[in-house]
């Protein structure tokens, strides 16, 4: 429509010009507190959803998977993150933040399950690379935006775990005398904490975790991940290329040898249970085949299936048989075979049978014990139990622990407190602490290194480790 088909057109007063109109842009209940709290505190908060478990960043009011209310579920998040992508910004405007040409970058916080767009300073454009660790620069005069963080930086690089241990002094043994009963009272803390990642499992599949190894090259790339973070161990339950467990000795062994081609030094545990269904011979004969640093020896026949704890629901039923003479036969097999057994309990039962069979001289001291906890048809973690267990245990026999689900973070800190190791993996928990999904294994190993690094122990290298199980090198 034009000026001359508006009705009364040439009776309205003009005033040619602009016209200014200032205004205050609300950002909303959350995206206030949003702000808010990056401008008073220099902290940075998203959302979790308590149903699915995602972070968001920025944060929203209905999670976008289950349209739950979030808006009061409120988490605190690092202030360093990775750059999942970004772009180049080559021309100027006047309602920019920078003068061009500068980087805009989708940036990911530890911790967040979604990334946000901020600006990239303090590097060259060049050096700028997808996977790139930066940290928070913020403001140091408000502007009551998202520009109280004033923009991301390259993080500084910190000392590798190999860096620190490289500085210290290396762990001995004590010359001690033995004693014929377990130590009680103050663990010693100055004792390398051995920390493992168990990569898989037979049952955690890619539709739970995209991260999950299958092929032998796979493995290799995750377990020297899992090394550089801080492991002197992994556990491997071998894969077929569709992710199906395997008791094949040529699969077994090509994936046991692409992970010592990548990582010579890493010791490496191969299960003996290997997956549901498995004979006897077929689950021993692949350790005597393939003669692992260490292999997994479980200790008593019982239920083992996946239930949902909340309704109950059983959704897998099945019996996990592990008879005396499986116990004897299978700890005999692997002390003549120079494999050291990793002694899995999964109530104290299991240890007393342990215990009970071992008084005919089959295991070789020290006698190394893993407790898990959470297994449907196992016992969940509760500390006393934890307890009741260690103070059962041979007075040389090392113990670590490792537990499913949400079962894995706090009795690996607990083990870690009373002196022990920690078991992390993907075979345990497909989740970080605070929800999200684990990139992979060695992201469960960083917590671990973390909890290790603030109760004061050192972690173990894999030639402390060796000292500590007993395992000799070849």
């Amino acid at each position: 429509m034009t000026t001359e088909q508006i009705k009364g057109y040439d009776d309205s007063f003009i005033v040619e010009g602009k016209m200014a109109l200032p205004y205050s842009y609300f950002a909303g209940r959350v995206g206030s507190k949003f702000i808010t709290t990056i401008r008073d505190r220099k902290k940075i908060m998203g959302v979790k959803c308590p149903t699915c478990n995602t972070v968001y960043l920025p944060p929203r009011q209905v999670c976008d998977v289950d349209f739950t209310d979030i808006r009061d579920a409120w988490v605190e998040l690092e202030s360093t993150g990775t750059v999942t992508n970004f772009t180049v910004v080559r021309y100027d405007d006047k309602h920019l933040p920078r003068k061009a040409p500068f980087v805009l970058a989708l940036i990911q916080l530890e911790g967040a399950g979604t990334p946000f767009m901020h600006i990239l300073e303090e590097c060259k454009i060049e050096d700028v690379k997808i996977g790139m660790r930066v940290e928070a620069v913020f403001a140091k005069e408000t502007t009551n935006t998202i520009l109280d963080i004033d923009h991301f930086r390259p993080a500084a690089e910190k000392a590798s775990i190999h860096e620190i241990n490289k500085q210290r002094k290396q762990w001995v043994p004590s010359d001690e005398p033995a004693t014929e009963k377990r130590r009680g009272g103050k663990p010693d803390m100055s004792q390398p904490v051995i920390i493992t990642a168990a990569l898989t499992g037979a049952a955690t599949m890619r539709n739970q975790n995209p991260s999950v190894p299958y092929k032998p090259e796979e493995f290799a790339e995750e377990a020297y991940k899992c090394w550089k973070a801080g492991a002197a161990m992994v556990h491997v339950h071998a894969r077929e290329d569709g992710g199906m467990a395997t008791h094949d000795h040529a699969r077994i062994k090509e994936t046991y040898d692409a992970i010592k081609a990548k990582c010579p030094d890493l010791l490496v545990c191969l299960s003996s249970a290997v997956g549901m269904g498995k004979t006897a011979e077929q689950r021993i004969s692949q350790i005597v085949y393939i003669k692992p640093d260490m292999a997994s020896l479980n200790t008593n026949t019982m239920n083992f299936g996946i239930v949902d704890r909340k309704t109950g629901k059983i959704f897998i039923d099945y019996v996990f048989e592990n008879t005396f003479g499986m116990l004897q036969d299978f700890g005999r097999a692997m002390e003549e075979n120079g494999v050291k057994p990793e002694i899995e309990c999964y109530d104290m039962g299991g240890l007393d049978n342990t215990i009970m069979i071992g008084k005919q001289g089959i295991f070789s001291d020290p006698m190394n014990f893993n407790f898990v906890w959470g297994v449907a048809g196992g016992q969940q973690f509760r500390t006393e139990a934890f307890v009741a267990m260690m103070n059962a245990l041979p007075p040389k026999a090392n113990f670590t622990t490792c537990g499913v689900g949400t079962d894995q973070y706090p009795c690996i800190m607990q083990s870690c407190l009373l002196g022990g190791h920690m078991r992390v993996g993907l075979e345990d928990n497909i989740r970080m602490p605070n929800g999200a999904l684990a990139k992979g294994s060695y992201e469960q190993v960083e917590v671990a290194v973390n909890i290790a690094n603030c109760l004061g122990r050192p972690v173990a290298t894999t030639d402390e480790a060796r000292l500590i199980i007993g395992i000799k090198k070849r």
